[in-house]
């Protein structure tokens, strides 16, 4: 009996929980978002997926070459 009664407070708590979640605005938030126009692209609207895959790679490779000039004969 008492794990009837733990199942349904729970189911209650549950309910009422789920009834003030704004799902709505945040649906209607995300929407508004993928609606909104791409800012990274160029003016010519058309950028190749594999540069835009390797433009983090090569500021990687970039901070760690300046990195390497910068410790100099390797003192750390």
């Amino acid at each position: 009996m008492k794990y009837l009664f733990l199942l349904a407070t729970l189911v209650v708590g549950y309910y009422l929980l789920s009834r003030d979640t704004p799902v709505t605005a945040v649906t209607e938030t995300l929407a508004e978002t993928k609606a909104a126009p791409n800012i990274s692209a160029t003016a010519s609207g058309t950028t190749s997926p594999s540069n835009a895959l390797k433009r983090p790679l090569d500021r990687t490779n970039a901070t760690l070459d300046q990195v390497k000039q910068r410790n100099g004969a390797g003192e750390f």
